[in-house]
């Protein structure tokens, strides 16, 4: 396993991440009296940086390199490149995610051969190089850029949450043929944006959420069947060009780590403690040794809703149990959310910050 710390020289016991949606971070900019991201990510001791443009669908932030055919906007709803339809909400917010409306495969009698047919978009209808002046802003952070890479998302938006999932269980020959092309349209894509951005940024972070609150969201005999090679071609292209791999998937994913482990990916988000089968104690001493821990600070019970003391004793809980082997990275478990008070946010940072000393 590659030595995070010692490739990026961070003499740090755990390393830092911040994930917030663009309201949060207005708010603790206001509330630290900072001008810009650049600041508040250097008054948290943040190592990262996110790219502008994460995703082609989720959000808008992709508008401002996409040069292809027109996409259809009203003052609520829009298409992304891929036909999905979404309720404008977060626009160009690149931590945030609209609302799914449908998609354009999502007819129940859509066929393999709508699937073969269906025009995904091209490369050169992005242009990514304005995202060069944005890595040399950025040069003294850890970079993540690449495309979100959802080819499990993106496909159940395409085709509809429960076909999809009805599909998995009645017609995985659909499906599958679905999760393909999506591959290979990101494999494409993300050749054209690493090609544009090559030598700049360090690393790729793509996602899909293949668990629930409770457990998995299909067997993991069918996420083999379905994602396994596909994941393989993408974290192998990845390492072609010397990118480290970062895979985001929510929820109750244990049975899934050693597959992730055994293709490569070198740092797993966002650990979900809160989730089943996803406790501190066991992710640590089971799998640190092998793969960076990226996340665990609970967003949805501790940030929101604790004080700030139980706030810190969560913080040091995880990092007592996740950092065992020296591969936890502190950051919330999911993009932090309006309503959480700044106060605790800053027990984050300022709680790793003391550990660091």
């Amino acid at each position: 396993m590659i030595d995070i710390k010692r490739k990026y020289n961070k003499r740090k016991s755990v390393l830092i991440d911040y994930l917030a949606t663009r309201p949060v971070t207005k708010e603790l900019m206001d509330y630290l009296s900072v001008q810009d991201e650049s600041a508040l990510l250097d008054r948290l001791d943040c190592d990262f940086y996110y790219l502008s443009c994460r995703d082609i669908s989720q959000n808008e932030t992709v508008l401002p390199y996409y040069n292809g055919p027109q996409l259809d906007y009203t003052s609520n709803e829009r298409s992304c490149p891929l036909g999905i339809r979404w309720k404008r909400l977060v626009y160009d917010d690149k931590f945030g995610c609209d609302e799914c409306i449908g998609g354009p495969l999502s007819d129940e009698s859509v066929t393999i051969e709508d699937i073969l047919n269906f025009e995904f978009p091209k490369p050169e209808w992005f242009d990514f190089s304005p995202l060069i002046s944005e890595c040399e802003v950025y040069k003294d952070k850890i970079i993540v850029g690449g495309l979100w890479s959802a080819i499990h998302g993106d496909s159940f938006r395409m085709m509809g949450f429960e076909n999809y999932l009805l599909n998995i269980a009645c017609n995985k020959p659909l499906v599958k043929t679905l999760i393909d092309r999506m591959t290979d349209f990101f494999l494409l894509m993300n050749t054209h944006y690493f090609e544009t951005l090559k030598g700049k940024t360090d690393i790729y972070f793509m996602g899909n959420d293949f668990g629930s609150q409770n457990g998995l969201l299909i067997s993991v005999d069918d996420w083999k069947e379905l994602f396994y090679d596909n994941y393989k071609r993408l974290i192998d292209l990845a390492h072609s060009y010397g990118l480290l791999v970062m895979v985001h998937s929510c929820g109750g994913i244990e049975p899934l780590i050693p597959h992730f482990i055994e293709l490569g990916v070198d740092i797993l988000d966002p650990v979900q403690v809160s989730a089943s089968d996803m406790n501190a104690e066991l992710l640590g001493e089971k799998y640190g040794k092998y793969i960076y821990l990226h996340g665990a600070i609970d967003t949805q019970h501790v940030l929101p809703f604790g004080t700030p003391d139980e706030v810190k004793e969560h913080v040091m809980h995880l990092v007592d149990n996740l950092n065992k082997y020296g591969t936890f990275i502190g950051c919330p478990s999911n993009n932090i959310m309006a309503g959480t008070p700044a106060e605790n946010i800053l027990m984050v940072y300022n709680t790793l910050k003391k550990i660091n000393g």
